[in-house]
Parts: C-alpha cells; sequence; structure tokens
C-alpha cells in the first residue's frame, strides 16, 4: 500500500509538473491577441486653438471613451485603484491565487457567489474581450491575463484598465470619467475625487454621482478606508478626503460649436494624449465671423452665405462660418465655405500677378477697354459701358473685362489655368481649353476656403501653403508661386484709396483699417463674392442661395464687401493694422501719361509708375517720337479754358479718369461712397486747389488724394495751382 501511495504520489507530481509545464509554455508560447489590445474605443474632442472644446465625436456605441491616460507614480486615482480593485496588483503575475482561495471558501460558505477575485489583469481581458461569466471564462481571464503580465509592464496594465473601465452611463475610462463629472484632467483629481471615481467601475450604474451621489459617496468612504489599509494615505489625509466637498457636474451637453468646421474636419488619425484634436480655429475670430454673417443675412434675399478667415502667414483657419444658421432648413446645413460656385472676377488679380511677373505690363500700362468678340463671345463689363483707353491699375480696379481678357492673353491662357491650378484651386477641373478665355472672368467653379487660400498666397509674398486646421500639425514646405513684388504690386493697386476707381463708385472709406480687396459676381447675379486681406488675415466672404438661384442683390460690392469691411473693422477696432513695406525689387520709372510706356525727351506730361527691377520690360513711348515745332504742338493741344493759366499742362489729373462714369448705390454710407481726386504736377509738394463745377471742394499735394463724396449728375472737375497751373475732366455719376 505505501509503494502505491509512493507511485501515486511519484505520478501526481509528474502530473502537475507536466501541467505547470504545459501551462507555462502555453503562457509564454501561444498567440496573443495584440491587436485587440490596442484597439481601445476612443471618442474624439475637437477644441478650439485654446482649448475649449468644440464638439465630442463619440466612439462606437455613442461611448465618451478618451483614451492615451498615462499612469504615473504616487498619483491618486492609481493609488485608488489599486486599493479598490486588486491591492496586490504590484506583487501577482497576473492571478491572485490568495484572492481566488478567499473568494472560493468564501462563495462556498455562502452558497452562492459574493466575492471575486478576478485582477487588474483579469479585467483588462474581460474589457477587451467580453464573455458570458462563466467558470470557463474565468480559465480564460487567468490565462490570457497571464499572457498579458509577460508581455507588458504593469504600468501599462495599469494604464489600459484606466482607459477601458466603465464609469456610469456612456463613459469609459478615467479621462473621460474626470472630465464629465468634475471637468477637469486625470491628472488634476484630487484625493477625494479620485477615490470617488475609482469605486464606480464595481456597479457603474448603480454609483453612479450625478444620479446617486449618496452611493457614491459610500462607495468612496470604502475606497479611502482601503487605501488607509494598503499604506497608501495617511490617516489625516483620509479625514480631509472624507471632508471634502464635491461637486459633481449633473448631466450635460456636449458643446456644439462651429459645427460646419467640425464637420469638415472630422476625425484625424492621430489624436493627442487625452483624445483632443487641438484645431486651429479662434474662439474669437469664429465669433465675430457668426455674428456678422448673422446681422447681415438678415438684409438680403439670398438665404445662404460663408465667411472664412485664415492666417495670412500659415494658411490655418481661424474661423468657418458655413451659413448664417447652421439650424435654420432648408440651406442651414449646407456648408457656403466649401460649396463650388462660379468665381467671378475673383480670379483675375491673379492674371494681373503673373503678367507683373513676365515683365508685361506695369500698374500704368495702358489697355483697351473697348467691345470685342471672340468667335461667339461678346464679353460685356458689369456696367455694360466701356471705357476706352484705361491703364492697368484701373482696369483692375475697376475689374474690367476686356482688358482682364487681354492681360489673359498676354501671359497665355493654359499659363494662367496652370497658377490657379497650383494655388490649390481644386475645383477647376476640366481642361484649359473647356474655359476658354472666360476664365479670368469667373467662369470657372471655386470654394471660398480654397479662393481665400490662393488670396493668402498674395497676402504671404507670393508663397502658398495648404490650409492648415490642426494646430499641432507640422507645416509644410512653401511653394514659391508668384514674386514678392507682383504681390506688392496687387496689394497695394486693390487697397485704400486705389479703390475710389471703382465703377460702382464707392471708393475706400478712409475710416478702415489698412487692407486691399477684390470683389466678383457670378454670371445671373447668382453669387456674390469678397475677399480682403492684409499681412495677418485673408477674409473671405460668399453670399448666395444653397440651391444656386440669382437673385437681383447679389453682387459682390453691395452685400459681400460690407460684410468684409465689418469683420477688418472688429478685428482692427482702432482702424491701426499692419500694411506692407515696398519690396527692394520694386523701382520707380517715368512713364508717358498718354502712352502708359517708358517716358521720351519728347513726351509733355510724366508720370511715375511702379516696375520690377530687371524683369520689367522698358517700351519706349510711340506717341511723341519727335520734338513738335511750338506751332505744332499748339495745334494738337485743345484750345484753353477758363480755368487754364499761362502754365497750363503742367499740373495733370490723374484720377478720375476722363469721361468716366459711376454709380452711386442707394442704401451705402456716403463716406463709403467718396471718389478720389488725384494729380500730378512738375512743382513737388504744391498746394493743389480742386473745383466741381467751378464750386471749391478742398486742395490737396501732388499725389496725394482729396475725397469729394458722389453725387449724381454730369461735373466737371478741375484742379489747379496758385501760380496758374491747371487741367479739367468731364465725369458723370449715375
Amino acid at each position: 500500500m505505501r509503494r502505491w501511495r509512493s507511485t501515486y504520489g511519484k505520478v501526481a507530481v509528474v502530473a502537475a509538473l507536466t501541467l505547470a509545464a504545459g501551462v507555462y509554455a502555453s503562457v509564454r508560447w501561444a498567440p496573443f491577441p495584440e491587436e485587440k489590445l490596442a484597439r481601445k474605443p476612443s471618442s474624439a474632442v475637437l477644441v478650439d486653438r485654446t482649448g475649449v472644446p468644440l464638439r465630442v465625436r463619440l466612439a462606437t456605441g455613442d461611448l465618451d471613451a478618451r483614451p492615451g491616460y498615462v499612469p504615473e507614480a504616487g498619483r491618486w486615482i492609481d493609488l485608488a485603484i489599486v486599493a479598490a480593485e486588486d491591492q496586490r496588483f504590484w506583487q501577482h503575475a497576473g492571478v491572485d491565487v490568495q484572492a481566488l482561495t478567499r473568494a472560493f471558501l468564501q462563495n462556498l460558505i455562502a452558497g452562492r457567489r459574493v466575492s471575486g477575485a478576478s485582477t487588474l489583469s483579469m479585467q483588462v481581458i474581460r474589457l477587451m474581450e467580453p464573455r458570458p461569466r462563466t467558470l470557463s471564462a474565468k480559465i480564460i481571464e487567468a490565462f490570457r491575463a497571464l499572457q498579458l503580465e509577460r508581455r507588458h509592464s504593469k504600468t501599462e496594465i495599469l494604464a489600459q484598465y484606466l482607459d477601458r473601465a466603465p464609469f456610469g452611463g456612456n463613459v469609459v475610462g478615467i479621462e473621460a470619467a474626470a472630465q464629465r463629472y468634475f471637468a477637469k484632467s486625470a491628472t488634476q483629481l484630487s484625493l477625494a475625487e479620485a477615490a470617488l471615481l475609482a469605486g464606480l467601475p464595481q456597479s457603474p450604474s448603480r454609483l453612479r454621482p450625478d444620479r446617486h451621489f449618496d452611493r457614491a459617496k459610500k462607495r468612496q468612504a470604502y475606497v479611502l478606508q482601503r487605501m488607509v489599509a494598503c499604506g497608501f494615505i495617511t490617516a489625516e489625509e483620509h479625514t480631509a478626503a472624507c471632508a471634502q466637498a464635491l461637486a459633481v457636474r449633473p448631466a450635460i451637453r456636449y458643446p456644439f460649436r462651429a459645427p460646419h468646421f467640425c464637420d469638415w474636419v472630422g476625425v484625424p488619425d492621430r489624436l493627442g494624449a487625452d483624445a483632443t484634436v487641438l484645431t486651429t480655429l479662434d474662439p474669437a475670430l469664429q465669433q465675430i465671423a457668426e455674428d456678422v454673417l448673422a446681422r447681415h443675412a438678415r438684409n438680403i434675399t439670398a438665404d445662404s452665405g460663408a465667411i472664412v478667415i485664415l492666417d495670412a502667414k500659415t494658411s490655418a483657419v481661424r474661423a468657418l462660418a458655413g451659413s448664417p444658421d447652421f439650424r435654420a432648413r432648408p440651406a442651414g446645413q449646407v456648408n457656403g465655405a466649401l460649396a463650388a460656385r462660379a468665381a467671378g472676377s475673383t480670379l483675375k488679380p491673379f492674371a494681373f500677378a503673373l503678367a507683373f511677373d513676365r515683365g508685361l505690363v506695369t500698374p500704368g500700362t495702358i489697355l483697351t477697354d473697348k467691345p470685342r468678340q471672340f468667335r461667339d463671345y461678346v464679353p460685356q463689363n458689369f456696367s455694360r459701358e466701356f471705357r476706352g483707353r484705361v491703364g492697368v491699375r484701373d482696369a483692375l480696379v475697376q475689374s474690367l473685362n476686356l482688358p482682364a481678357i487681354e492681360i489673359e492673353q498676354r501671359v497665355g491662357q493654359e499659363r494662367f489655368y496652370a497658377l490657379l491650378k497650383k494655388l490649390g484651386l481644386g475645383t477647376i477641373s476640366r481642361p484649359p481649353e473647356h474655359y476658354g478665355l472666360g476664365l479670368v472672368l469667373g467662369n470657372a467653379e471655386v470654394r471660398l476656403l480654397d479662393l481665400a487660400n490662393a488670396y493668402a498666397c498674395l497676402a504671404r509674398g507670393g508663397d502658398w501653403l495648404p490650409v492648415r486646421v490642426i494646430e499641432t500639425a507640422p507645416s509644410a514646405a512653401p511653394k514659391p508661386l508668384l514674386s514678392e513684388e507682383a504681390c506688392w504690386l496687387i496689394s497695394t493697386i486693390l487697397a485704400g484709396d486705389e479703390r475710389s476707381m471703382d465703377t460702382t463708385g464707392h471708393a475706400a472709406d478712409v475710416r478702415l483699417p489698412p487692407m486691399a480687396w477684390k470683389t466678383g459676381t457670378s454670371a445671373g447675379l447668382r453669387d456674390a463674392w469678397t475677399v480682403a486681406w492684409n499681412p495677418d488675415v485673408v477674409i473671405g466672404v460668399w453670399v448666395g442661395n444653397a440651391n444656386g438661384a440669382g437673385a437681383d442683390d447679389l453682387v459682390g460690392r453691395q452685400v459681400a464687401t460690407p460684410m468684409a469691411w465689418d469683420v477688418f473693422r472688429k478685428i482692427y477696432p482702432n482702424n491701426l493694422g499692419p500694411w506692407y513695406t515696398q519690396p527692394a525689387g520694386i523701382e520707380t520709372r517715368a512713364i508717358c501719361a498718354d502712352s502708359g510706356c517708358a517716358a521720351g525727351a519728347n513726351c509733355p506730361h510724366r508720370i511715375s509708375d511702379w516696375a520690377i527691377a530687371r524683369v520689367t520690360r522698358q517700351t519706349p513711348c510711340p506717341l511723341h517720337t519727335q520734338q513738335l515745332a511750338p506751332a505744332a504742338i499748339a495745334a494738337a493741344e485743345p484750345a484753353p479754358d477758363a480755368h487754364a493759366g499761362k502754365n497750363a499742362g503742367l499740373v495733370k489729373i490723374l484720377s478720375p479718369a476722363r469721361d468716366s462714369a459711376y454709380r452711386r448705390l442707394n442704401g451705402l454710407e456716403m463716406d463709403a461712397q467718396q471718389l478720389a481726386l488725384t494729380a500730378t504736377s512738375d512743382e513737388p509738394g504744391e498746394r493743389l486747389h480742386w473745383f466741381v463745377n467751378d464750386r471749391p471742394v478742398g486742395h490737396s499735394r501732388p499725389g496725394q488724394p482729396l475725397f469729394w463724396p458722389l453725387a449724381r449728375g454730369k461735373h466737371q472737375i478741375v484742379c489747379s495751382s496758385a501760380r496758374g497751373a491747371s487741367d479739367h475732366i468731364q465725369i458723370a455719376v449715375e
């Protein structure tokens, strides 16, 4: 008998050793589902650049989960969880044999399950691979827990648990719980707050503190007692934590700010440590954009509009309002900033910039604004009138179509098309021949966001960057597309005083901050555009109907420009903003006032013009090729009028252009409808006196404008000096 017992004992030992070896080998060599461990439920919190939440995008199952918590020695929540759930966590290898024995005896005596023995490692497995709570499931969890402990550190396992544990309602993970109940990060929890949250995973629904605070407090007391028993806190800390008043947040609504922006941004692949997405949105600028758009929308017939504000230096989106009211039907949720719409005249500055860079023209170059027919295409100006001979500067400011086509022909339509593509206008997707010469007039569709970013290239001096929406994203390398000199010329022409030449009659408001802007109106009055910029910001405005229908008031200058001005004034309430320094590559040349070409010895009237050094071609004046005899000069000159003295001709009116026609708009403030009167003189600095219909209206200096409020009718404008030199023109205001 003794021999049989000895044999059985040996067999049992061998069997136990074999089983242990098998378990060890399985734990070590059996595959472990690492891909499941790495896959955690994750919501995303979009925040503005100051960290204020804009939108919470819930994880699958509408869970609010914000993984990425990293435990740290001595942190209250780490100590509280270990004390409440697994006091020997730092000693066991995944399965707590002592706890298993205790639970077995307690359950056996009670005749039912009254105690569990799951370690944090086993709970991680259960949360990773949910199974029915059966004995076989427990065995699998224990086996996987042993594998987990071999492959990962205790700190990593604790982080896994704290990212996966339920904390009531749809809240998963300690970071989401800390934000939900205490509006702070898990790293900022006090001892009392940490103990309260550490008690929730045992029964998340029953202990949810925003609904069952007394139950949660009772569980908190238990956790604090366990922390004392484990030696994690002192008696004094226990007393202080029990006495601390807790302000648990009631049920909350998730933030819903900047809805069009958040819908567009979505959730990037890589999130921050607390599941946040730090966007580029500036809350103050976003509020300005939304307020301006909503207020102006009440006074227009169109049902939609959009405003985009970009950082001119980085192309970061600082504001994006896609409609006046996101909840309005039927157009509120249509994002006007991303809708492809006909560009109108907004593409013209890029053709002119290209012409400057190729040395083809200067601001003073004379173009022709006369009726022309291109096969079956007969372009018209918006005003249905033609100006005849007009300078590049005036042609761009007045947005004249025939001169723009002439510029497009000079630079080449395909070259212009290629530039627009490089500027990121991806909705111009058809081949260049599809658009033809009408491309410069805006027969292609663009998105407001892309258009504003194209203008950002002008605003930063010719370097193009892609739009940025994530503040922490690496910056892209800039792509030089235009010269700094060409961009400066465009910005200077379309800024401030030059707007007095606008054919609709509203000149630059002298109370505006320094800014340049370009308007556009699509065919059929379907889209109204304005893009305004300075060295800091680019503001894009689009107004129209979401269904593409036209409306009589959908004119860029009437409905979009006032919004852009309003935004600029709110950004710079003191009208003090940055402006550009003239590049070193810009030089001043004398040109003939009549031909716009380089002035020769025989040119009677010279004016200053800008050119790009070593780039701009210098074409001699073709009109004054020989010295005229005094008699011939007298015969060629018009008869002097009552305002001309013996030195007539030494003063020349530069603007407005002779025989120009303007339109005064109803409903627009008078100080926004002023005409700049500018003249040159061969006596620098002398005082020039201005008369309109023989009535004095003020005085100025050569090259400096005098602003005159538009009045309807035909007007004779005279500029004269004290020495008798004078010039006169006639204009009409409708």
